[in-house]
């Protein structure tokens, strides 16, 4: 008895060992990065100009190997100028982001999933620096189209001072440390 064990279990092992193994396709991926400029004619609602250079890092992953509909891994940082003074503020992100269709169409009303890790933003002043927000973070989001209508946070495990202050907190720090207050 003990040899038809031993028997079946090296046939087994053979068998499975003979099998090609499942290999999980690598996502498609597509490397990006872009520079842009431009002035803010009313940064923050203070009436005044602020210019503005936005550098963006990432890797987009166009068939991801999971159940998501879009993801990517992009870094940002944006410098904030105040041509007046020349005082600036760095913001830094950087993290993974993907995105799920949950309902709708995406032309007309439509729900998607948005989740996002790492950081979320970092501000630089000559002060020190302020966080925005880092972690992890889940959004349920509707639009109609590219019209965005509602936000609701599903998870929150953070600190997100930024979305916390109703978004306020970027705008309270960049206009003191740029001097438009």
């Amino acid at each position: 008895m003990r040899r038809l064990a031993l028997v079946v279990g090296i046939v087994v092992a053979f068998a499975l060992g003979g099998m090609p193994s499942a290999v999980a396709a690598n996502p498609e991926a597509s490397r990006f990065s872009f520079t842009e400029s431009f002035t803010d004619g009313d940064f923050c609602g203070t009436g005044e100009a602020v210019q503005v250079s936005v550098t963006v890092k990432g890797t987009e992953f166009l068939a991801p190997n999971q159940p998501v509909d879009y993801r990517n891994v992009t870094e940002v940082k944006v410098v904030y100028t105040n041509p007046q003074n020349g005082a600036t503020v760095v913001r830094h992100a950087a993290g993974p982001l993907s995105q799920t269709i949950v309902s709708g169409d995406p032309l007309g009303v439509h729900t998607v999933e948005l989740v996002l890790g790492g950081l979320s933003g970092i501000l630089r002043t000559a002060d020190g620096a302020v966080l925005l927000g880092a972690g992890y973070i889940v959004f349920r989001e509707t639009f109609n189209g590219e019209e965005f209508i509602s936000r609701e946070i599903l998870v929150d495990r953070g600190p997100h001072p930024n979305l916390e202050s109703d978004l306020a907190l970027f705008c309270e720090v960049t206009t003191q440390a740029l001097g438009l207050t």
